[in-house]
C-alpha cells in the first residue's frame, strides 16, 4: 500500500523538475543589478527632466526649463542648448562657457534638477502604472507608491529594465536597489 503513494509523490516530483528546468531554458533570468554608488552625481539629464538654472546676478537669465523632446533646452541669449544626455555638471559648463564666450565676463552658475522624468511600475501591483521619481526611492518604496503587492506576487525580486545609451538593459532587483528616473519596474507572478 505504501509503495504506489510512494510512486505517484516521485512521479510528481519528476514532473514538477521537467517543468521548472524547461522554464529555466526559455526565460534566463537577467543578471542582479549592481549597487548604485555616485549615481546621482552620474545622472544623465533626458526628456522630460525639469531644472533649474541660476545666473547669479543677472536675473532675467535665471528659471525653470524643461528638457523638449529634441533633448534641448531653450535658454535665454543662447537658444536651445542640448542637454539631454549631459550630467548637471555638464550642462553647467557647456552654459557657463557659451556665456562667457559672448554675453557675460566670468559668469557664476547652478543648475539643479527639480523633477525628473517618471519611473513606471507594473505586474503585480495595486495600482500599476507612472510616477513621480525622487532621489534615493528603491524599489520597496516605488511598490508602496503603487498601492503595494496584490496577493498573487513575488516579493523577493522584480524584474528591472533601465534605459542606457547602449540600449535597453534588464536587470533582477531586490527590494532595497535603488532605481533611476525612466526605469519600469515589473512585480512578476509567484510560481506557487
Amino acid at each position: 500500500m505504501g509503495f504506489p503513494v510512494l510512486r505517484r509523490r516521485h512521479v510528481l516530483n519528476q514532473i514538477t523538475a521537467a517543468i521548472l528546468l524547461a522554464g529555466c531554458g526559455l526565460n534566463p533570468s537577467p543578471p542582479p543589478l549592481e549597487p548604485a554608488h555616485g549615481a546621482d552625481a552620474a545622472y544623465k539629464l533626458a526628456v522630460g527632466d525639469r531644472l533649474r538654472i541660476a545666473v547669479f546676478g543677472h536675473p532675467k537669465h535665471t528659471g525653470e526649463f524643461q528638457i523638449d523632446s529634441a533633448g534641448n533646452i531653450n535658454f535665454p541669449l543662447l537658444g536651445e542648448v542640448q542637454a539631454a544626455g549631459f550630467t548637471v555638471a555638464q550642462v553647467r559648463q557647456k552654459l557657463t562657457k557659451a556665456l562667457n564666450e559672448n554675453y557675460i565676463v566670468n559668469p557664476k552658475l547652478s543648475v539643479e534638477v527639480l523633477t525628473y522624468r517618471p519611473f513606471f511600475i507594473m505586474g503585480e501591483v495595486a495600482s500599476a502604472g507612472q510616477y513621480q521619481y525622487k532621489p534615493g526611492l528603491t524599489v520597496r518604496q516605488a511598490i508602496a507608491k503603487a498601492g503595494g503587492f496584490t496577493q498573487r506576487a513575488a516579493r523577493q525580486e522584480v524584474i528591472l529594465r533601465r534605459p542606457t545609451d547602449q540600449g535597453m538593459e534588464v536587470y533582477t532587483a531586490n527590494l532595497d536597489s535603488k532605481i533611476r528616473p525612466g526605469d519600469t519596474i515589473e512585480v512578476q507572478r509567484r510560481l506557487f
